[in-house]
């Protein structure tokens, strides 16, 4: 669901930070100053300046602030997403045997806003680690300037390899955020109901709801009429049996299943289960 999508892709952005903190700290604790640290004769042209060694501490300082600000942003949604108490989002839960689902509140907006604040942050520190070794690749093995054929051959795949994949993750966090409308999430983007706001498709349903609660309540020709339409798309229908509004109301999924066969439709998904539940 929408949410658990969120906080899995929230999980692994302070994962990865973590990894190229880790990097960055070790980055840090090595002394770019120390002449066993460098390949290059001292009194060659190709050896690396001070200029060179200050970007190297400058280029890590700013990728640690850059992915703990990442990390810090990601965590702060996380939290935000678990202390709200109203109903936008979707977590599983089960219930008498079928699955319903709870929502939680969350700013779609604020929520997308702050998810790219935390992904540029991430990238930021990346560019930054990434010419941070560029710097390390200087001091090891010569200079650019000087055409050091060792730090060109070491370099050239990182800046090229380093902004390509960027690139794509940057690509893909914006396909994603074009084509994913933020309310029922699943792989086909939009969740059973298409565009369509499943609670909102449930209120539909108010005049089968004393008929969903009795298995023998007589149901009304508009419960039938509404009913068939919505055949149309069992998942959907399932979907919305399974909502948080329908669950408020007291809906009984077991009873629900069984209002196809007591409208007599014809043409109903015999045996398609809606959680627990198959209709009849």
């Amino acid at each position: 669901m929408t949410t658990s999508i969120h906080v899995t892709a929230l999980d692994s952005v302070v994962n990865v930070n973590s990894l190229f903190t880790l990097a960055v700290f070790i980055g840090l604790a090595w002394n770019p100053y120390d002449p066993s640290n460098t390949l290059v004769d001292p009194n060659s042209r190709c050896a690396p300046t001070s200029k060179i060694a200050e970007d190297l501490i400058k280029f890590h300082v700013y990728s640690f602030s850059s992915f703990l600000f990442s990390s810090l942003v990601a965590l702060a949604i996380k939290q935000a997403i678990k202390l709200s108490k109203s109903h936008t989002f979707n977590i599983h839960v089960t219930f008498r045997g079928s699955e319903f689902l709870e929502h939680v509140d969350v700013n779609k907006t604020l929520l997308r806003v702050g998810m790219v604040v935390s992904g540029a942050g991430s990238v930021a520190g990346c560019v930054f680690l990434m010419l941070a070794l560029v710097n390390v690749v200087q001091i090891k093995v010569g200079t650019l300037a000087c055409g050091s054929g060792h730090a060109f051959a070491a370099v050239v795949p990182l800046v090229i390899l380093v902004p390509l994949a960027l690139l794509i993750y940057v690509c893909v966090g914006l396909y994603a955020f074009t084509r994913f409308n933020g309310v029922y999430g699943t792989s086909n983007y939009y969740g059973p109901c298409g565009k369509h706001d499943i609670e909102k498709e449930a209120q539909k349903l108010a005049p089968c709801t004393y008929a969903a609660k009795y298995f023998r309540a007589p149901v009304s020709e508009r419960c039938c009429t509404i009913m068939e339409k919505k055949l149309n798309n069992p998942s959907c229908l399932c979907a919305i049996l399974q909502s948080h509004t329908v669950y408020n109301a007291g809906v009984r999924p077991e009873v629900a299943v069984t209002i196809p066969k007591r409208c007599n439709i014809a043409v109903r998904p015999v045996g398609h289960k809606c959680g627990a539940f198959p209709f009849v």
